[in-house]
């Protein structure tokens, strides 16, 4: 069942195809020349808005880059996937952000990129 929304940005993916395997409810794509990565790197980002299942998220996970994360929510839970690893968190329990937040900090993504926020 496709019961969670969630974020995806191609540019953080091993291969942007696999955005291909989820239901796309909306795209957005930058203006030309914006930053793409912390390395001075120049483009466009293209963003989606998805609707998948929890086993969709499990999948997409081996194709994260270090230092992206995807995102999804269903209710009040929130899904951070990195790399390397999964967070659960409560929408108004920020206590329980803190790891997800330190561990993509620890990956180099600016503390105020890492704010999940959910519609």
């Amino acid at each position: 069942m496709k019961d969670w929304k969630g974020g995806i940005i191609a540019e953080g993916l091993s291969d942007p195809k696999v955005i291909n395997k989820f239901f796309v409810y909306e795209a957005t794509i930058t203006e030309d020349n914006m930053p793409i990565d912390y390395e001075g790197n120049i483009g466009r980002w293209h963003g989606y808005g998805v609707r998948c299942s929890r086993e969709e998220i499990d999948a997409l996970q081996p194709y994260i880059l270090r230092g992206w994360y995807a995102y999804f929510w269903k209710g009040e839970k929130i899904i951070v996937v990195y790399n390397d690893k999964q967070f659960e968190l409560l929408k108004n329990d920020k206590n329980t952000w803190r790891e997800a937040i330190e561990h993509g900090k620890a990956q180099g993504i600016p503390e105020n990129e890492l704010d999940f926020t959910t519609d």
